[in-house]
């Protein structure tokens, strides 16, 4: 039996573990012809081995440059995926994310390559995998690939660390419309506006055959973290 095509900017698996209390929603609608999807989810944890609490920049130095939008234009936002514009696609997710944080007076997120490893990776699993859920098809979570991505050096340290996933066929599977569902829901915007996160990575494949029936899109994941100590 075909999946339904979901609602365009309804969460349809929302769930955020801070104090390990989930909460979910969804949605599904048919439309004619072209019809276009879009599912999202979120999660966050938390864990603190310092009083201060305060941030600071990651120990192997692997963030790079800000993405922020340029007179409040994010380039490449309406871009839909392809494996030829992966990272044009990627850099326009951050600009608008950081668009988004700078209209709540937040700073901008930096990338960090341990992020973006961790992300990707789990966007390729869930494409490849034909499945969307924050565990892993092993049952890994959010907190144990970005451990070991390197992200979280040390037991010792305290960190913050959240995640966003999301994806959605034709027009709904650009930046600028995953960015917009998680705007729309709480939890996701609630990572998106986090004011401790410091920096983040994003994985974007356009291969949505095994949940879009075939139709193009992309799939999103974008990890956040704060290192404290």
């Amino acid at each position: 039996m075909a999946r339904p095509a979901m609602a365009p900017l309804a969460a349809a698996l929302a769930l955020l573990l801070s104090i390990a209390a989930p909460a979910g929603a969804s949605a599904s609608t048919h439309r004619k012809a072209r019809c276009s999807s879009a599912r999202s989810g979120t999660k966050s944890y938390r864990q603190s081995h310092c009083g201060k609490g305060k941030a600071r920049r990651h120990r192997s130095r692997v963030h790079l440059l800000f993405f922020k939008a340029h007179e409040g234009h994010c380039p490449d936002a309406t871009l839909q995926p392809t494996a030829q514009n992966v990272a044009a696609v990627r850099a326009a997710t951050l600009c608008l994310v950081n668009r988004e944080r700078a209209a709540h007076g937040e700073h901008a997120l930096s990338w960090n390559l341990h992020l973006v490893h961790a992300a990707q990776a789990h966007t390729e699993s869930m494409a490849f995998g034909d499945y969307f859920a924050h565990a892993g098809r092993r049952g890994e979570t959010p907190l144990q690939r970005i451990r070991r991505s390197g992200y979280i050096y040390s037991s010792a340290l305290g960190f913050e660390v959240g995640e966003n996933i999301g994806w959605g066929t034709l027009w709904l599977g650009t930046p600028r419309a995953v960015v917009a569902a998680w705007m729309a829901s709480p939890g996701h915007r609630a990572n998106i506006l986090d004011g401790r996160f410091r920096e983040t990575g994003v994985g974007v494949s356009p291969h949505t055959n095994g949940l879009a029936n075939g139709q193009t899109g992309g799939i999103y994941t974008q990890d956040f973290g704060v290192i404290t100590g």
